[in-house]
């Protein structure tokens, strides 16, 4: 008998996850069309620099954000610059958003191009491609 499991997030948790994913594979998508993503990743190590590259974006978005966030609590008593402070979190924080997004993005293509795809063996490319000139020679 299989066990039951209970999704206990909220409505907006759920949703917004799934925007999420929508959103990374939407970046995925649009980096291919722009050749930013022409070639497979052969190896781990490729995929790991790959994801290093862009793990590194991150940790720099993170960075500004705690530093925004640090000047907003000092500056809790001044009224009018804390509300510049708040509207440069909101800047730091959708670029921390953007950055993580791509990360994502290559994340699965890493996992798309390495392990999702069964490599051939050089018999069955030999054989595949056997096949496709073998077609017209028989007409």
């Amino acid at each position: 008998m299989g066990q039951i499991e209970l999704d206990l997030r909220l409505e907006y948790d759920r949703s917004l996850k799934d925007n999420l994913i929508n959103v990374a594979k939407f970046t995925e998508e649009q980096m291919k069309r722009d050749g930013l993503n022409q070639h497979k990743v052969e190896t781990k190590q490729e995929g790991y620099g790959i994801a290093a590259q862009a793990y590194v974006k991150v940790c720099q978005n993170q960075k500004a954000l705690k530093n925004q966030m640090d000047d907003y609590l000092k500056l809790l008593d001044a009224d009018g610059e804390a509300n510049q402070v708040a509207g440069t979190i909101y800047n730091a924080a959708l670029e921390l958003a953007q950055a993580s997004v791509v990360m994502a993005a290559q994340a699965s293509r890493i996992l798309a191009d390495l392990y999702y795809e069964t490599p051939k063996s050089p018999l069955e490319e030999y054989l595949e491609a056997d096949d496709g000139s073998g077609e017209e020679g028989d007409e």
